[in-house]
């Protein structure tokens, strides 16, 4: 991550220095969609709860997360004033970005000649190549500073030549890839082999997984220190995929109906039962959510958001230590991915 650029100590802001809310949800049409804002903060004793319950306050897409040094932050917001000036005054902020989400939203549906690529938006440094499945996933990566989405389509599993032309696509010379799902692994290797450019793949095997890595991400190291921090950042999530069984089957001594619900836990058969809310407080009783800091559940395109939103509630019920949070993630077949950090 980035260094601290100065070294004096801040002082901290009084609880009623934060904003007031704008309230919950959107903002009206008739004012506008407001602006995309991410910065980096740094700073000592962060307190990232205080600081994620204010920023949350202040707009919409809220992304929080971090340690007691740095924190990273996402947001829509109709002032980006607010929460720069907050943060601020908690110690240094870095790596800020402002974009008007009137005209993100213009580009984003402008024809494009290929739909699968996502145009690079840096030109120079080092493209992030990301396989996503579902808006709301892709969007979070693009929030994040990926450069190209490659769509995973329903199976999770784009060619060499969806890769290699995202991969060429980029302004950038060195390229990171993240294939987020196992079965990319090779067509991600095959299509750094095929580019001219300087390719490395990070090995992450799920979205969250990816979120990490992209979470760890630093613009100013080179290439190979990136390639080392990232890998070591998607070691500090565990991922957890609620979906429902095709086919009858027995594994690691749990038998499974067809169309029951189902927990997977970083990639293998964990749990079964009979309704989605049961199978996801299993999952995460076994992915130690109780020891974590931050549970974050992505819901699926088939889940509406008054169904997640009971979801989180129950989840809160059962960790009342963690932070929980919920993102539209629009993937298909799995209703809910779950994330433990």
């Amino acid at each position: 991550m980035l260094r601290q650029l100065q070294g004096e100590q801040r002082a901290r802001p009084a609880a009623t220095e934060a904003a007031p809310a704008l309230g919950p949800g959107p903002a009206p049409k008739d004012q506008g969609y407001g602006y995309d804002v991410q910065f980096i903060l740094q700073g000592r004793a962060l307190d990232l709860p205080r600081i994620r319950e204010a920023i949350s306050a202040m707009g919409d897409s809220v992304l929080v997360v971090g340690d007691e040094r740095t924190i990273k932050v996402h947001l829509h917001t109709l002032d980006p004033g607010r929460p720069l000036s907050y943060a601020a005054q908690w110690g240094v902020i870095g790596d800020v970005v402002v974009e008007n989400l009137e005209q993100q939203v213009a580009a984003f549906t402008a024809p494009r000649p290929d739909p699968a690529v996502r145009e690079p938006q840096q030109e120079a440094g080092i493209g992030v190549v990301v396989v996503a499945r579902g808006e709301g996933m892709a969007q979070v990566f693009q929030s994040l500073g990926a450069t190209a989405i490659v769509p995973g389509g329903q199976t999770m599993n784009p060619s060499t030549e969806e890769l290699l032309q995202a991969i060429e696509s980029q302004r950038a010379g060195d390229v990171i890839v993240l294939p987020n799902n196992v079965n990319v692994f090779l067509a991600a290797q095959q299509a750094q082999a095929l580019s001219k450019k300087n390719v490395r793949v990070v090995p992450t095997r799920s979205m969250p997984e990816g979120i990490a890595a992209l979470l760890a991400f630093n613009y100013q190291a080179d290439l190979e220190t990136n390639v080392q921090v990232m890998a070591e950042g998607m070691k500090h999530v565990r991922t957890g995929e609620v979906t429902t069984a095709v086919r009858e089957a027995q594994f690691n001594g749990i038998q499974v109906r067809e169309g029951q619900v189902i927990g997977l836990l970083d990639g293998i058969l964990a749990t079964a039962g009979a309704t989605y809310e049961e199978v996801v407080v299993d999952l995460l009783r076994r992915m130690e959510a109780g020891q974590a800091e931050i549970i974050t559940i992505y819901y699926g395109e088939d889940v509406s958001e008054e169904e997640a939103q009971r979801l989180q509630d129950l989840v809160r019920q059962e960790f009342p230590q963690q932070e929980v949070e919920l993102v539209a993630g629009g993937q298909p077949h799995y209703p809910f991915i779950l994330s433990v950090e």
